[in-house]
């Protein structure tokens, strides 16, 4: 989906994925060394948490919706709207926000500056995505070589995981039976 406002200019794309639950989630863990690597396209799924450890940033999932960018996309999108939320004047914070968490922001905000313009290098993407449905452009996909900064992996699903997707309840066998009494074609 991609909206964008002929009057302001303001532009928002979500991505919203489909298809059959697989049986584990996926966890992709890419590592930033390159200024290249900043031009990876990614697929962050809306059920998808990020986190940098370097950056520290963590993004709970559902936070950013669904997005189709590259991973500078990606973190300037979790710039722009973080700082939204801290410095807009409107919000509990700008003006009086104190001046030693002001202070701290600041440091954070210049950090992840760095980051988009490949100055800060090298750091960690983690993506954990409990439905699978996200993925990061493999740089052997461009240049043949083996990406070594690149690793995909499944998981089993945690307890939590599985409660907040609704898998726990979901019943995907015999689903076409009804739990009342068995009604014969031509009964009523």
């Amino acid at each position: 989906m991609s909206t964008v406002c002929d009057h302001c200019g303001y532009r928002s794309n979500e991505v919203k994925t489909g298809g059959e639950v697989p049986e584990r989630g996926r966890r992709i863990t890419v590592t930033v060394a390159k200024v290249e690597d900043l031009s990876r396209d990614i697929l962050k799924s809306e059920w998808c948490a990020l986190s940098s450890p370097e950056l520290s940033i963590t993004v709970e999932p559902g936070t950013l919706g669904g997005r189709f960018t590259t991973i500078e996309g990606l973190l300037t999108q979790v710039r722009d709207d973080l700082k939204a939320n801290i410095f807009d004047v409107s919000a509990q914070g700008g003006d009086s926000l104190a001046p030693e968490n002001r202070t701290r922001w600041e440091a954070f905000f210049d950090k992840l500056d760095s980051a988009i313009k490949g100055d800060f290098l090298p750091f960690t993407m983690v993506l954990e995505d409990p439905l699978a449905g996200s993925y990061v452009q493999s740089l052997a996909e461009v240049d043949g070589d083996l990406d070594d900064r690149l690793k995909v992996e499944e998981y089993e699903r945690t307890k939590e995981e599985m409660e907040e997707l609704g898998l726990l309840d979901m019943k995907t066998e015999e689903y076409e039976q009804r739990d009342g009494p068995e009604v014969k074609q031509g009964e009523s």
